[in-house]
């Protein structure tokens, strides 16, 4: 048996006519893996450096933020999660003024299984793969630009914060969601008793009834909280890790320049004292076995005029890269100023937009449930004698 596995259907519908005739099609509608969006997430962090690329929603969510504790890949729910945060991440994309006319982009709105071929054409990972491959896994920097540390601190309490929100958010939406099914019951016991009742059980009745349509409408309500409200905040936890690779591409081309400032450091130090005297000339004795051990190892003209030029290559070569380097990291820091400003005005925009939300559901709440109890003491205030 081959492998099981979850694909998704992007739907494009193009609504621009100029655009419409140039691809040949009004809507179209393609098939992708979780992996093919991950790859498309790689392209764009790799092509745009000084970008904030969107987040994927996490490979395995989290149990604490899931309510039903599921690890089951192919559970209906999770996948539902799952593919709203998929869409949120092309909208994303789609809504940035940069990466939104990427041509690895358009292709994968628009091809299939064809679309990973196209994508590996780029060979977009090759930038910077000689250069990756000799850094370590952690390196320390020996100056930062404050910017990007305050960056990477407000990125993990971000995470946190909302990771906290949304535990105590969900927590009373469980609460909520138990009173809702202990009014279906309730509205259960209220149709029995009405087959005794007499003068009682039509208001009864009525009564079941409301309940039951409180029950339905309220969790109708906890499910559009969890769309609106906790998935836009889980987007913005996720953004943490995209903040955190956004830093550490300037992190890496700081630690270029560091590195290239030190070889040249060291190589004008070793040329330094290679013009002085050869070292133990003047202290060595010259007395016995160990004059010969001394000579035997030192050095000859030759030996030492290949090493002299060997250094003044090495230090040419690195003066050279450092220019471009720097350059490289101004640019980059330029443009990640405008990016951070722009990620900024959004996040503050859809966060504004969850928060209002979540307070117009919880008002919705209270309001049906005033509602059906107003309605209850209709229905039983006829009867009364």
């Amino acid at each position: 048996m081959g492998d099981v596995f979850v694909i998704f259907k992007v739907v494009t519908t193009v609504t621009d006519l100029d655009n419409s005739f140039r691809y040949g099609i009004k809507t179209s509608g393609v098939w992708h893996r979780y992996s093919e969006f991950d790859l498309l997430y790689q392209y764009l962090l790799h092509t745009y450096p000084s970008h904030i690329i969107p987040p994927l929603p996490e490979k395995k969510l989290s149990t604490s933020l899931w309510t039903k504790m599921t690890v089951d890949k192919f559970d209906g729910e999770y996948l539902e999660h799952r593919k709203i945060g998929l869409e949120k991440f092309l909208h994303r994309v789609a809504s940035h003024p940069t990466l939104h006319d990427d041509k690895i982009f358009k292709e994968f709105l628009l091809k299939g299984e064809e679309w990973k071929e196209i994508a590996d054409s780029t060979e977009f990972r090759a930038k910077n793969e000689g250069f990756l491959r000799g850094v370590a896994a952690s390196y320390q920097l020996k100056h930062c630009d404050p910017r990007f540390s305050e960056l990477r601190t407000y990125a993990e309490e971000l995470e946190s914060r909302i990771n906290a929100i949304l535990k105590v958010t969900q927590n009373i939406a469980a609460k909520q969601r138990l009173t809702y099914n202990s009014y279906k019951d309730l509205a259960k016991t209220f149709s029995e008793w009405s087959t005794i009742e007499k003068s009682l059980g039509i208001p009864l009745q009525k009564i079941g009834h409301h309940l039951d349509n409180l029950e339905g409408a309220g969790n109708v309500l906890l499910l559009e909280e969890d769309v609106k409200f906790c998935e836009n905040l889980r987007e913005f936890a996720n953004y943490a890790y995209s903040l955190k690779d956004f830093i550490r591409k300037y992190e890496l081309l700081q630690y270029k320049i560091e590195l290239l400032e030190s070889t040249i450091e060291s190589k004008k130090a070793a040329l330094f004292l290679m013009g002085k005297p050869e070292a133990g000339e003047d202290v060595v004795s010259t007395e016995g076995s160990k004059a010969g051990i001394t000579k035997m190892f030192r050095p000859n003209p030759q030996q030492r005029e290949a090493r002299r030029n060997k250094l003044h290559q090495e230090l040419s070569e690195a003066e050279e890269a450092l220019g471009p380097a720097q350059s490289e990291l101004e640019q980059f820091i330029s443009e990640a100023e405008l990016e951070i400003k722009r990620w900024k005005k959004d996040k503050f925009a859809s966060l504004k937009d969850a928060l209002k939300m979540y307070a117009k559901l919880q008002l919705q709440h209270s309001q049906q449930g005033a509602q059906c109890w107003e309605a209850v003491k209709a229905a039983v205030k006829p009867a009364t004698h």
